[in-house]
């Protein structure tokens, strides 16, 4: 089965389906396109009649799949968890006839499958897959990061979402700067990855706030190990990976209160929620996250929930089975 696999990025996401296709006995072509779909149609219509494509799989839908709708070759959509909820909210994206002949539609959490069914995709045709984790790689076992700008003892509280509005990273850093005073001086927030809006957190931070910017998987897991604390205060998500990777490390979490977030934190159970541009609140949830002496029974049942939902060697198989039910229909 040959399959041509359509994105706008090409990051660590992208890879991992790729690899699933591949290690599954699937050919697999990938193409990146421009965001706004400039000739993404013509490329892609050329590419599956030279190459004998069989099937494309192609998200985010908002920037990808959209724009490939007509073709004479089965379209599955890759859901992102954003693309969706930005569709739902989109009042004036009225015509969405177009999700209706998809020949697939993955998703990531049941709040994404549950707007898919509302616009109309028939559940006989959706398949979750949570994005799910490497457990071997992501697990309290194995190294610890260091930095020569943290003391040996310190306490880290860890964000590592894209610098983008959408992720309000920002939220993050504002909340530790008010929480500092309240604080003994060994905790540190450690702020990885990049974007847009790094210089401008960077200019509010003080010297207790650390931007290391891009890290590989293998760092990222060694961070969380060395964190007290991950937090995120995104505005959208489905499964998110980085909540899930810190989950199955052992590192207790605070999330802003989404539906994505839901699904996977239950406050008092498996970690912290606090509500959405709350900076107030985030503030005293950082305070009684850092306060909090008795964290290992909710990270026991945080690591429980990931290993047996969000394994991504057990989930990725699904993606195999749709792409033949597709192929054969």
């Amino acid at each position: 089965m040959h399959v041509l696999y359509v994105s706008h990025t090409n990051g660590v996401h992208d890879d991992r389906w790729i690899e699933a296709m591949r290690s599954s006995g699937c050919t697999v072509t990938p193409l990146r396109v421009d965001p706004e779909g400039r000739e993404a149609h013509s490329r892609v219509m050329s590419l599956t009649t030279e190459l004998g494509v069989d099937i494309i799989v192609a998200g985010p839908l908002t920037t990808c799949t959209s724009h490939l709708v007509g073709l004479d070759v089965p379209l599955v959509g890759l859901s992102w968890g954003f693309d969706l909820h930005e569709m739902a909210d989109d009042e004036s994206n009225s015509d969405l006839s177009w999700m209706v002949g998809l020949a697939g539609l993955i998703v990531d959490s049941e709040p994404t499958r549950s707007i898919a069914e509302d616009l109309g995709v028939s559940r006989d045709r959706i398949e979750l897959i949570p994005w799910g984790v490497d457990l071997d790689l992501f697990d309290p076992a194995g190294p610890r990061a260091e930095h020569p700008g943290l003391p040996m003892n310190s306490r880290v509280v860890l964000s590592a979402r894209s610098h983008e509005p959408l992720y309000r990273v920002g939220d993050i850093v504002t909340a530790f700067e008010r929480t500092r005073s309240l604080m003994n001086d060994d905790v540190y927030l450690v702020v990885l990855n990049d974007g847009p809006l790094t210089e401008e957190m960077r200019a509010g931070a003080g010297d207790h706030t650390l931007f290391l910017g891009r890290v590989s998987e293998s760092e990222l897991a060694a961070w969380l190990r060395r964190s007290d604390l991950y937090v995120s205060a995104s505005e959208t998500d489905g499964s998110s990976v980085t909540l899930l990777q810190a989950m199955a490390c052992g590192t207790p979490v605070l999330v802003s209160d989404i539906p994505g977030n839901r699904e996977w934190v239950h406050a008092g159970l498996t970690g912290g929620i606090f509500p959405l541009s709350d900076v107030g609140a985030l503030k005293q949830a950082l305070t009684t996250a850092l306060s909090d002496a008795d964290v290992d029974e909710s990270i026991d049942q945080a690591m429980a929930q990931v290993r047996s939902r969000a394994d991504w060697s057990g989930n990725s198989p699904r993606l195999t089975s749709l792409l033949r039910r597709v192929s054969v229909a």
